[in-house]
């Protein structure tokens, strides 16, 4: 399906059989017709925000990989200031050269916008990991 007009078209019981469940299958029924009751929501708190960056070139230098994640970290933390959150969890992402990709995660005791605590997490995520072959990619997300 790629329009609601053929959604719409569709029996209820077509629609429960397809999507499994019920309240799924009699929700998109409804939908799909303009009948349903739920409230419209247009805005949701996000769950995570995080910020990544691809290098021009695979590198390795342990340097550049640590003063990239100090620089990620501290756009995390301004990020999540501005719009007034707290995290517990925070993740770093890398991927390598052949785009194998890992996470690593750390979860605080409390919540925190601290750019010391957070950093700290981040770096304790990143030691985490064997640098032995050339990154591609590297990403701080923070979270819960």
């Amino acid at each position: 399906m790629e329009t609601i007009r053929e959604l719409a078209a569709l029996p209820m019981d077509t629609l429960i059989e397809r999507f499994w469940r019920i309240l799924r299958g009699g929700y998109l029924y409804r939908a799909s017709r303009g009948t349903d009751k739920s409230p419209l929501i247009t805005h949701g708190e996000p769950k995570s925000t995080s910020r990544e960056v691809t290098f021009q070139r695979d590198i390795r230098n342990w340097q550049d990989i640590a003063k990239t994640v100090a620089e990620l970290t501290r756009e995390v933390v301004n990020d999540m200031k501005r719009a007034g959150y707290k995290c517990k969890t925070v993740t770093v992402k890398v991927k390598f050269g052949y785009f194998e990709t890992h996470t690593r995660a750390k979860t605080l005791k409390n919540l925190t916008n601290s750019l010391d605590e957070i950093r700290a997490a981040a770096f304790d995520c990143l030691k985490r990991f064997e640098l032995k072959k050339k990154v591609r990619l590297i990403g701080v997300k923070v979270g819960n």
